[in-house]
């Protein structure tokens, strides 16, 4: 039930013959459980680690402790029981009078015809909900963590203008104590501040909700400060944070940019006084002729005749690749003979270091041979500093940039906290059976709004990760028309709220990629929102998905929506982007998740692109994933309750040198309960069949080092042992010779799991009987 590198959370089991059922739990599912024998061991034994409770309703007496112990878990936990009631006469309600019991904990009521199967699903799903819980509990500590190391001034304040929480920052800053402002009027403890931009624009951010940000230089701390304003239901959240660094940072980039011209404009001045060096090289001769101004370029004085040796030791060692490089470029066919380039020079006399920009162009004689090279030669040693400082300085304006998605991420594991109670409540509520269907139907509309804030705040902290290379991928075999049926279901009730007409073309044979599932639906999501954002009621939405000769699936996205203009296309990715305030006002968002939505197509290895032929005539965003050369994933990997068929003691070759078909066979394979053995050559495959005894033989025929008739040939002299043969081809020829060399059976790709599966029963259930 946990994933690997997770440690196994545990179920408490209180039922009559709990052993029993404790091993059947861990023999058909995986589960780990402890058999309690009363009431009291259960009770000691429960901690954070519990996943569940398994109890029996005949062990749940009258006044019951267990309540005690379950309604006082931390805000964060919410332990599913799982009740396995007692046979009730015909017509009587199963489980009402433990319900009575127990009250508000979270109890699920099991059939009284229990199937191991159906248990052991409920588990997985405690299981699931039980980590969601804990990642809870590790966001509330984070968030302590978050306001403790929230290096500067950071306050909050409620509707009444009163401060509900000051970090030290700001007392250091104001001089105050906490106790000064704590519950204070903010223009009462600083009435200078009334009146001033700061003032106003907290009261038009409270007014609007709209959160708000600028840069002023404060007076009374003699500093530049950043602030931006957050504004919620509950008041504002306000970051000041001192920039007086960067301002200066952008003061010295000026400066930097105007030494940049500076020297620009005396190379400019050198040239029309012809302060620039001459030469010419006649190879066949080896003999330079230049200027003086090259002799003081080069170190060397004036008067002296260097010859192209004395030229090649003036160059930088590191650089004197780009000399050999560039002659055999424009010696090239081709090459207009015509060549620039920079390099270090090393003064042979004074051992200066200069950086120096040669141009010049090559002429060749009658017989295509160089005979003759000229040009210019000019000192850029100020330009290439002046290009250095500025690239600090944009280092510099950099990092200040990563520290305010530091500041967002933390914002958004604050902003987020709230949330969990709210969500916890509807889900609790939601389980009641006894709410009308109107209320029913209005918890969902909190539900679903609560979600979408979640995600929004999920949206920050996914551009901080990502800004910060922190985003990691948990990629397994997916079926991209699942994710994308998944993502209309979650949309579904938008669109028929729009009465978008959804149109579904889902062509391509490939489906399947290496991808990370949540993170690809999370694409699907975002894109299918804009089109429902951005689309007029009643307009339409075309999704397809086709393969090209690449073995790539392109799904396209095409709305009818207000579409976008050529000026925006090329930004429409960028975090924050909406096309302009207008659009922000009249649709609002936060112009995250197409950013998002980028970066994680790219951490795929894939692209995305738009198209829009402008305002009014919609838009196509068009996704390109590499696809599976495989449908080895249709249909289930194996069945929650085991049929007895399968004989997990059967040992399987797996012989296949596909990176993707070789994982999902070799996935599904072990799922189903066959130990397998795999190998990817012709060599190895024969290396692992000399040390170990198989009863079936899987193989691809198309190997590196070989074919898979070969190893057919060879297993089958060798002992008795059946073979089912992989390939691309499948005609009648290619069948025949499968079953010439030994095969039982021939599968043409893509190989249906299902009739795989059979067929490995088929072939072992005969052997076995033979």
């Amino acid at each position: 039930m946990e994933k690997p590198g997770e440690p196994a959370g545990t179920v408490l089991v209180l039922v009559s013959g709990g052993k029993g059922l404790v091993s059947k739990l861990k023999k058909q599912g995986g589960v780990h459980a402890l058999a309690c024998k009363n009431l009291a061991e259960l009770i000691k034994r429960f901690d954070d680690s519990t996943d569940a409770i398994v109890l029996a309703e005949k062990n749940l007496p009258r006044p019951n402790p267990l309540r005690r112990v379950l309604t006082a878990q931390p805000p964060w936990s919410d332990v599913p029981l799982i009740l396995l009631p007692k046979p009730r006469s015909k017509g009587k309600k199963a489980g009402q009078r433990p319900l009575e019991i127990l009250g508000d904990v979270n109890v699920t009521v099991l059939p009284v015809s229990l199937r191991i199967g159906a248990l052991v699903t409920a588990l997985r799903a405690a299981a699931r909900t039980r980590q969601h819980q804990r990642a809870v509990r590790d966001l509330l500590v984070q968030r302590e963590a978050s306001l403790a190391s929230i290096s500067d001034a950071f306050s909050i304040l409620d509707r009444d203008w009163r401060y509900t929480y000051v970090n030290d920052r700001v007392l250091e800053l104001t001089g105050k104590r906490r106790e000064e402002l704590i519950g204070r009027v903010i223009w009462e403890v600083f009435p200078e501040a009334v009146g001033s931009e700061f003032h106003q624009r907290c009261h038009r951010a409270m007014e609007t909700q709209v959160p708000d940000q600028f840069e002023v230089f404060y007076r009374p701390w003699g500093r530049w400060v950043d602030t931006r304003i957050y504004p919620s239901s509950d008041g504002l959240a306000i970051y000041r944070a001192d920039i007086s660094d960067r301002m200066e940072q952008q003061k010295r980039s000026r400066e930097n940019e105007q030494r940049l011209f500076v020297a620009e404009e005396r190379i400019r001045l050198a040239l029309e006084a012809a302060n620039v060096g001459t030469f010419d090289y006649y190879p066949s001769l080896g003999v330079i002729r230049w200027s003086d101004r090259c002799n003081e370029l080069f170190g060397l004085p004036a008067g002296i005749k260097p010859d192209y040796a004395s030229y090649i030791k003036a160059i930088h060692p590191d650089d004197r690749h780009i000399i050999h490089e560039t002659i055999r470029e424009v010696l090239s066919p081709g090459s207009s003979g015509h060549y620039e380039i920079q390099y270090r020079a090393l003064g042979l006399n004074d051992s200066r270091q200069r950086w120096l920009e040669e141009k010049g162009r090559v002429i060749l004689d009658d017989s295509g041979r160089p005979a003759r090279f000229l040009g210019t030669i000019r000192d850029i040693t100020q330009r290439k500093q002046a290009e250095d400082a500025l690239k600090k300085a944009k280092h510099d304006a950099e990092d200040a940039n990563r520290a305010k998605d530091q500041f967002l991420a933390m914002l958004s594991h604050e902003l987020r906290t709230p949330l969990t109670p709210v969500l916890m409540t509807i889900a609790s509520l939601q389980r009641r059976v006894d709410i009308p269907d109107t209320a029913r139907r209005d918890l969902d509309v909190l539900r679903r709004n609560v979600e979408l804030e979640a995600l929004l705040i999920d949206d920050l902290l996914d551009l901080t990760r990502i800004a910060h290379g922190k985003l990691e991928l948990r990629n397994d075999a997916i079926d991209v028309h699942a994710a994308l049926t998944y993502a209309l279901g979650i949309s579904a009730s938008d669109l028929n709220e729009k009465q978008i007409n959804v149109q579904q073309d889902f062509a391509a044979k490939e489906h399947h990629c290496w991808a990370d599932a949540a993170r690809l639906q999370q694409v699907f999501w975002n894109i299918i929102k804009n089109a429902v954002k951005f689309t007029p009621a009643r307009g339409e939405l075309h999704i397809t998905t086709r393969n090209d000769d690449g073995h790539n699936i392109i799904i396209d996205f095409i709305d009818t929506g207000i579409g976008i203009t050529s000026e925006l296309q090329p930004r429409i990715f960028e975090a924050f982007e909406q096309g302009g305030k207008g659009v922000t006002n009249r649709y609002g968002g936060l112009g995250l998740g197409l950013a998002i939505s980028k970066r994680v197509i790219d951490l795929h290895g894939g692209k995305i692109s738009v198209h829009s032929e402008g305002q009014g005539k919609g838009a196509t965003f068009t996704i390109k994933l590499k696809a599976m050369e495989t449908s080895l994933l249709e249909g289930p990997a194996y069945p929650l309750d085991h049929d007895g068929i399968d004989k997990p003691s059967a040992d399987i070759l797996l012989v296949e040198d596909h990176e993707d078909t070789a994982r999902a066979l070799r996935r599904m394979l072990e799922n189903a309960g066959y130990q397998v053995g795999y190998a990817s050559t012709l060599a190895s495959a024969r290396d692992l069949a000399a040390k170990r005894r198989f009863q079936l033989v899987i193989s691809d025929l198309g190997l590196p080092d070989g074919s898979g008739l070969d190893l057919m040939n060879q297993l089958r002299h060798s002992g008795q042992v059946n073979g089912i043969a992989l390939s691309g081809f499948g005609s009648d020829g290619d069948v025949a010779a499968a079953k010439a060399a030994g095969f039982a059976e021939h599968f043409t790709k893509p190989v249906d799991w299902e009739r795989l599966r059979h067929t490995i029963r088929r072939l072992l259930n005969g052997r076995l009987q033979s």
